[in-house]
């Protein structure tokens, strides 16, 4: 009798569960399958993608295994992969993430990462890009600390949040360089000279993928191998003369100089970008310890508080990044909805955030969006601040 209404109640609490548990989680990913966008990178599997990857990692072994390929130096040139990627549908943005959660339980997992051949990479990507609405491809630089697995990941989170229905490349550089004070100044040095590698995939791209829309978002460190890919290919003639432009560059919380920026790279990006688009934050505690070793206000650094006029003259400061009437640099603080651990990864955690990335990414023109206001300094500049909404 007694192992009878044992069988019976654990049999009953467990269709209960199944009943509550697998009903919600049948019904997400039937949402998630059946309101995407991000049609053309899909696979045949449900939620399978492939995304594709250049990188100028030296290569160690090309027999050995993907995560033991490449090294954390700089080789002789690109070499070119793709990787195809499953992601859980119940994936997605809280009002807060935590990336070290879908690291650790694999939402996202790597199913298989293989090398191409130049010719095979280009005949893959223009097919997805010749697939895509827009003709477009998004191209993805990441930070300081980088690893070659935990960059193709990073990648395909970027692509599964945005879904935005375009093939998406990462060029991938040695950032990990190690956490100590000497790693970063390594990663820093490293990121300078990567600049040369991302110029190449550049004119690579324009030569021989031919997207009629391109996009970049770079993020902290990511922006210096980004500035110093524009650096190069502002002084090729043939590159800079072609009158041809990235329609959109994004940096997000960039760690490179201010006044670097401002005298020499601005000019530089706007004469091959159309639009540049620049979120900083007053709270990012990594750029503040980055100003303290570079003894320099870092571009991503903002300060946004009007009660302090100290405060103030810092972010008069950093909008004469800006002319007045030019909407081709925009500047976007981030600092009311920077609700991070450490106030640096609002680019991988942050709703408002990736709400904003999107319609600056699929608008050619500047997107109106109830969440963004501005302020205007006595010069008639707009300084753009993302806000919690109503």
């Amino acid at each position: 009798m007694w192992s009878l209404a044992g069988a019976f109640l654990l049999f009953a609490g467990f269709g209960v569960y199944v009943y509550y548990t697998g009903t919600s989680t049948l019904l997400m990913q039937a949402e998630a399958f059946a309101f995407r966008r991000m049609t053309v990178p899909q696979l045949a599997e449900q939620g399978t993608f492939q995304f594709f990857y250049a990188t100028n990692r030296r290569t160690d072994d090309p027999a050995s295994p993907w995560e033991e390929r490449f090294a954390s130096e700089r080789g002789d040139g690109l070499s070119f992969g793709r990787f195809d990627t499953r992601i859980e549908p119940s994936l997605g943005i809280g009002m807060l993430l935590n990336p070290s959660d879908w690291f650790l339980n694999e939402e996202i997992k790597l199913l298989d990462v293989a090398a191409l051949e130049r010719e095979q990479f280009v005949e893959r990507l223009r097919k997805q890009v010749s697939a895509s609405p827009n003709q477009s491809l998004l191209l993805v630089v990441h930070g300081f600390r980088e690893r070659f697995p935990s960059a193709l990941r990073k990648t395909a989170f970027l692509a599964h949040v945005l879904d935005i229905n375009t093939p998406v490349l990462v060029f991938d550089w040695p950032g990990d360089q190690g956490s100590s004070l000497w790693g970063y100044r390594r990663a820093k040095g490293v990121a300078r000279a990567s600049g040369t590698e991302l110029a190449a995939l550049l004119q690579f791209i324009d030569e021989e993928i031919r997207p009629e829309r391109l996009w970049m978002v770079a993020n902290s460190m990511g922006a210096q191998v980004v500035v110093d890919a524009f650096h190069v290919l502002y002084r090729d003639q043939d590159f800079a003369g072609s009158g041809r432009k990235i329609e959109n560059v994004m940096l997000t919380a960039p760690d490179v100089n201010h006044e670097e920026f401002n005298r020499q790279f601005k000019q530089e990006i706007a004469g091959l970008a159309e639009n540049v688009t620049v979120y900083v934050s007053s709270n990012d505690r990594a750029l503040l310890a980055s100003r303290l070793i570079n003894r320099g206000l870092r571009l991503g650094e903002s300060t946004l508080d009007p009660a302090n006029p100290g405060q103030v003259q810092q972010t008069v400061q950093l909008s004469e990044l800006l002319e007045p009437g030019d909407d081709s640099l925009v500047l976007v603080d981030v600092t009311p909805v920077n609700r991070t651990r450490n106030f640096h990864n609002f680019s991988l955690e942050t709703p408002e955030f990736f709400d904003d990335l999107f319609l600056r990414i699929i608008n050619k023109d500047m997107p109106e969006s109830r969440e963004l206001y501005f302020l205007e300094t006595p010069a008639g500049v707009r300084y753009f601040v993302l806000t919690r909404g109503r």
